[in-house]
């Protein structure tokens, strides 16, 4: 399955929503959804496809492959465009764009979730 790069990403974005925010800065917040991605729902799978996650920063190189696949791209873009309209205070952007960050993280969910099995968990008996 193809993978979305660091690069593309955020090229993608910087197409989307000009911003004045530094690479620096999207790298960060890009490193911050992957994480929250990587603990809450790729550790959670048996078999997970990475066993570790490393976050980007300046020194990341942009060729790197994002944990979402590229048919989700779009999650993203909204969480980097509701990050920055939080940091510049632009509320109705903000809210905006949190929705759709979220319906798009749903679809990616629901997707892993029906394409990757649960850990199974020890089932307690009285």
């Amino acid at each position: 399955m193809k993978k979305i790069t660091l690069d593309e990403a955020i090229d993608y974005f910087d197409e989307q929503c000009p911003n004045q925010f530094s690479k620096e800065d999207k790298t960060n917040l890009i490193s911050e959804l992957d994480e929250l991605i990587f603990e809450s729902v790729i550790k959670q799978r048996e078999n997970p496809e990475i066993s570790s996650f490393s976050a980007y920063n300046s020194d990341t190189d942009g060729a790197r492959e994002l944990l979402i696949p590229f048919m989700f791209k779009e999650t993203y873009r909204f969480f980097l465009e509701k990050s920055i309209a939080y940091s510049n205070r632009e509320i109705t952007s903000y809210n905006n764009a949190s929705k759709l960050f979220q319906a798009y993280f749903d679809n990616y969910f629901s997707w892993y979730n029906r394409t990757h099995k649960t850990k199974e968990t020890a089932a307690i008996s009285i």
